[in-house]
């Protein structure tokens, strides 16, 4: 049972990872997370984590003390420094998000070494994901052409071109919708902005710079740059206590959560939170949500 929990960390050094030669703060993080999620902390976690020697652990050891001297405290018995009772995180490194995603993340992928701070940690399942091809040379022809503001030839392929379509595009920027990876381009074929899903993009070649008579600008992909406010409540339809259910899930304040997304995501946000028109006729006990403010934020659509 004791072999199921190991260090994320330990295993990625007998892999044969190159010691991290990352800087003292980097190492004061994660003095700071092991602390905060693994109650204790000894040189040798620094030491196998980082490749650095016994003497430099002692040190940072030593730094963070000056910096948390109520954070930890010497087990002379056990030789490892233990976390008090009076513990503050000093880092935003050890937040629960960042915790909870690591664990998730060395869950769906064990086997790619994130570099997480995560050591003993509880064994943990996640629902399968279907995840999408994604081609590393086609990813690395957009981000070049982000990176110089240059363009590229893709071949597109959609629903209603399957087999797929020469086009060129000026790429800005990455979008993630919660499942799928996009590219934010402006399409010389449609002369607009639009969402290209990667994984759809099956060859990209450099186009060089743009030869068209318009500046391709981030500042005219308007529903890129407006921002809208949504407003989410819990169901109205739903009974008071299953309505104080549902804020207490989300923590809301005053009932209410304000949210701030780019038009040009507004749709991906709606059909996450359950919200769109096609999703309507499910009963409130499903839906749970619903917008405040549904006709100001539907006008935009």
């Amino acid at each position: 049972m004791k072999d199921e929990f190991k260090s994320s960390g330990e295993q990625s050094t007998r892999k044969g990872r190159q010691g991290a030669r990352w800087g003292q703060e980097r190492r004061l993080e994660f003095i700071d997370y092991r602390l905060k999620w693994d109650g204790q902390i000894n040189r040798s976690n620094l030491t196998d984590f980082f490749g650095i020697s016994v003497p430099q652990a002692s040190l940072d050891l030593t730094e963070y003390t000056k910096l948390a001297p109520d954070n930890l405290e010497y087990d002379a018995s056990a030789r490892v420094y233990r976390a008090t009772r009076y513990f503050q995180s000093i880092f935003a490194t050890s937040s629960l998000e960042r915790y909870l995603d690591d664990l998730l993340r060395v869950t769906i992928q064990p086997e790619v070494p994130y570099g997480s701070f995560l050591g003993w940690h509880y064994s943990v399942a996640a629902v399968p994901r279907l995840l999408r091809r994604l081609d590393t040379e086609v990813v690395g022809e957009i981000l070049r052409a982000i990176r110089e503001n240059g363009s590229v030839w893709v071949t597109y392929q959609s629903m209603s071109d399957p087999d797929g379509s020469k086009r060129k595009l000026t790429p800005h920027a990455l979008v993630h919708d919660g499942f799928r990876w996009h590219a934010r381009a402006y399409c010389h074929k449609r002369k607009e902005f639009r969402d290209f899903l990667l994984s759809r993009i099956v060859h990209a070649e450099n186009a060089g710079l743009t030869q068209e008579p318009i500046d391709i600008d981030i500042d005219i992909d308007i529903e890129w740059n407006t921002m809208v406010k949504v407003i989410i409540i819990a169901h109205p339809a739903l009974s008071p206590a299953q309505r104080r259910l549902i804020e207490s899930d989300y923590a809301m304040e005053n009932g209410e959560i304000h949210m701030k997304c780019r038009k040009a995501l507004l749709h991906y946000l709606l059909f996450q939170l359950n919200l769109t028109d096609a999703q309507a006729a499910q009963t409130p006990e499903a839906l749970q949500l619903a917008l405040k403010n549904r006709d100001e934020v539907y006008t935009l659509l």
